[in-house]
């Protein structure tokens, strides 16, 4: 008999769940953004406590150049968290810049910044308090598989979690290089391992309510991580819908029995 209290797949998102990338974030994004645009104007500092506050928006890291240009440009806070996708939309035609172009300049800047200096890379990102123990915890007790779903590219996710004495085998961190939406991705995981309990925690509500409606994942069970990258309103709406259950990191840090 399957004992639902405890996860027989445990699927993690990696930024805003396990890590706080957000400092790696921003350096990344003003070094694509000096090859893009004149940076002598930007006061970088000024700019960063609403960098941090509004990366909730961002879906994929190629729109983080664009988040750092559209601050500069002036455009208002409310306008980015209601309507970011016409905001990218409309930064990418006035500077006839691609979707692709972007994704290129910052994997190659990303790539070099590693190559070059990858101590300094590795302290731009900070784990969140408690995370790597309760991580090998759960590892150690072998009852639960975990799988890494993100966005971010498999093989920088892989680097952090190793310098954590963290090893996964590499099929279970499944990042950009998948090129399929994280619903899709618990599909498969959901007929892998079938008949079993797969529950999945991440911290952008839009990604939660794209599982929620999808055809044979009504049985994965929904976490918003309330420590990640969401806004108070998307923590309310979480709390407001039966499918997803709103978690805070010190449930995280608990046994499965107190989620």
């Amino acid at each position: 008999m399957l004992d639902f209290s405890v996860p027989e797949v445990l699927a993690l998102d990696f930024d805003g769940v396990l890590c706080d990338g957000r400092a790696e974030y921003l350096e990344s994004s003003w070094r694509v953004y000096q090859e893009v645009w004149d940076g002598s104007d930007v006061d970088l500092e000024t700019l960063r406590p609403r960098f941090y506050e509004l990366r909730s928006v961002i879906e994929t890291g190629w729109e983080m150049p664009l988040l750092l240009r559209s601050l500069q440009e002036g455009v208002a806070d409310a306008r980015i968290l209601e309507h970011w996708s016409a905001v990218v939309k409309e930064t990418l035609e006035k500077y006839r810049l691609t979707q692709q172009q972007m994704a290129q300049l910052l994997d190659q800047t990303r790539d070099r910044w590693l190559d070059s200096d990858p101590e300094d890379w590795l302290l731009h990102h900070e784990f969140y308090s408690g995370v790597i123990t309760r991580l090998q915890e759960i590892l150690k007790e072998g009852e639960t598989q975990v799988y890494i779903i993100t966005t971010k590219e498999g093989r920088f996710a892989r680097r952090l979690l190793e310098q954590h004495g963290i090893s996964f085998p590499s099929h279970h961190i499944i990042g950009k290089e998948s090129q399929q939406p994280k619903r899709k991705t618990l599909a498969t995981l959901v007929e892998k391992h079938d008949q079993t309990s797969v529950w999945f925690v991440e911290d952008r509500l839009k990604t939660l309510l794209s599982v929620s409606h999808s055809p044979g994942l009504q049985a994965v069970r929904l976490f918003l991580a309330a420590w990640g990258y969401n806004t108070a309103r998307s923590r309310q709406q979480a709390q407001e819908n039966q499918n997803i259950q709103l978690l805070t990191l010190q449930e995280f840090k608990q046994d499965f029995s107190q989620w």
